[in-house]
């Protein structure tokens, strides 16, 4: 039973039949008033034990239908070293014409950044910060963008009534010859004009000359905004125009964009994540009309499909021994637990020894927390917001999770005292539901293998019936926690159980 049964019972307005049935007892009601007044009943305890938790290595995610998508170059000494990648079919919704003698100009990718506007400058320009970024931004990584040669299925060929999955680990074919490469590439906050030159020259209506746009909007946002190949786009684009007349046979046409990061000189650079949703590949072109030579643009989207790829390298870091080599039966000293395809920590609340124990004692359970101590030797500048807890063997929340929210559940950081400069040192994690259906006397459940996560935006349930916690991931955060091996005892990992002891 939990603590909610137990509050009824120790409160002023007790229903006295229901305490009749859970003591079974036959004396006068006048006893069972006295009893309770006197705190015979009941006897509250506190019971803790230690929990075998070891590492688990993720190899790969579910790469495609994404909220958010990673791009960039990451190392550090805990975790060792991603790369991510995008990969992204092309479509458009309106029109394609280039219409009579087009020539291009120039081919724009833009990318928006995750930003916050902070303030203006000296100049009464917008400052921004760029949000969703880990490592160092001044630390330049290699960005390489190709035409795709993979054609991305929307639906699984050998199941057409369903959707294909991408994973994060799956491979890609290229056009060897690069539509853009830069060796020197690093994010700009201050990226939020485009400047389009214009090879002709041309009168506007009122008379004046110009040959480079300046393209603003007034709410603009910083972009990453690269430069693509103009022949090429020249070549395939201008001189198919059949092509253009459906999305499939542009698709068929174009299969879409390898945006690639690989490091450079020095790999501790940044990760990225992006707002693919609203990316764009413009090409500014010039064409005739009415017998002028007039500035056009065509706009195509990000399609149906956009993936994820990731490259993950653990060598000469922390994790490495511990990751490849997890202790099943003992537990490991150190959790790794990191987003994106990282790593997890998996746990087991029990041993048939003390389960067996437990439910004999017909505990009424009032509180049932996990404490996960951090490892103040980690990286502590990408420490995640909040974990997850959740059942590893059918990969579903805990009710505990569902019906109780973030404030019951837990799982979020916690610091210490220091108002000036806080250190974060654990997180705490609520299972009293879960627990109380273990332990239970009679119709216990048995219990299951759990597992502990970064904690991912698309973790959040869509209703109470949405109990499937999802393979997706671009949170790249990670920490190190203490395991039940450590040589710290006081930070291993702990179940505490507070109870209510019924006095036969």
């Amino acid at each position: 039973m939990t603590t909610k049964v137990v509050n009824v019972l120790k409160q002023g307005g007790i229903s006295l039949f229901i305490i009749l049935g859970l003591l079974a007892c036959e004396g006068p009601i006048d006893n069972v008033g006295v009893n309770i007044v006197d705190n015979d009943v009941f006897e509250d305890g506190k019971y803790t034990s230690e929990v075998v938790t070891y590492n688990k290595n993720i190899e790969k995610r579910l790469a495609n239908k994404l909220d958010q998508y990673l791009l960039g170059v990451y190392k550090n000494d805990d975790f060792g070293q991603i790369d991510a990648s995008v990969i992204a079919q092309l479509t458009f919704n309106t029109d394609i014409d280039f219409g009579v003698n087009p020539s291009i100009d120039t081919v724009i990718l833009n990318i928006p950044y995750y930003a916050t506007r902070d303030g203006n400058d000296e100049d009464g320009f917008p400052n921004f910060v760029l949000d969703s970024i880990i490592g160092n931004q001044e630390v330049v990584f290699n960005l390489k963008i190709s035409e795709l040669q993979t054609y991305l299925n929307t639906l699984d060929p050998l199941n057409p009534s369903e959707e294909l999955d991408y994973f994060t680990d799956d491979n890609y074919t290229v056009n060897m010859t690069p539509l853009y490469y830069n060796e020197e590439f690093k994010p700009n906050e201050i990226d939020t004009v485009l400047y389009v030159n214009r090879p002709e020259i041309i009168s506007d209506p009122e008379n004046d000359i110009y040959s480079v746009d300046t393209i603003k909007r007034v709410d603009a946002m910083p972009t990453i905004k690269v430069p693509l190949d103009e022949d090429f786009f020249t070549n395939n684009f201008l001189n198919n125009p059949a092509v253009f007349e459906s999305t499939s046979a542009f698709i068929e046409f174009f299969n879409g964009l390898y945006i690639e990061a690989s490091p450079g000189a020095n790999p501790e650079a940044s990760l990225m994540t992006l707002d693919f949703s609203a990316a764009t590949m413009t090409i500014y072109y010039t064409n005739t009309e009415f017998e002028k030579r007039t500035k056009q643009t065509a706009t195509f989207l990000f399609g149906s499909v956009t993936n994820n790829k990731y490259t993950r390298d653990y060598s000469g870091s922390i994790a490495e021994p511990i990751i490849n080599n997890p202790d099943e039966v003992f537990g490991d000293d150190q959790l790794f637990v990191q987003g994106a395809a990282g790593s997890i920590a998996l746990l087991d609340l029990f041993t048939e020894d003390n389960l067996a124990e437990l439910r004999s004692n017909n505990w009424l359970i009032n509180d049932a927390n996990l404490i996960f101590y951090i490892d103040q030797t980690a990286d502590l500048s990408i420490v995640p917001d909040r974990l997850l807890l959740y059942n590893y063997d059918d990969g579903n929340h805990l009710t505990d999770f569902l019906f109780e929210g973030f404030s019951s559940f837990g799982g979020g950081i916690e610091y210490d005292d220091d108002e000036d400069n806080p250190t974060p040192i654990l997180y705490k994690i609520n299972i009293t539901d879960y627990v109380s259906k273990i332990l239970a006397f009679e119709d216990a459940i048995e219990p299951s293998k759990l597992a502990l996560k970064v904690f991912n935006n698309s973790d959040f349930p869509l209703d109470l019936a949405d109990f499937e916690v999802d393979d997706y991931s671009w949170n790249p955060k990670g920490i190190i926690l203490h395991g039940n091996n450590t040589t710290d005892i006081e930070k291993r990992v702990k179940l505490e159980i507070t109870y209510t002891e019924i006095n036969n």
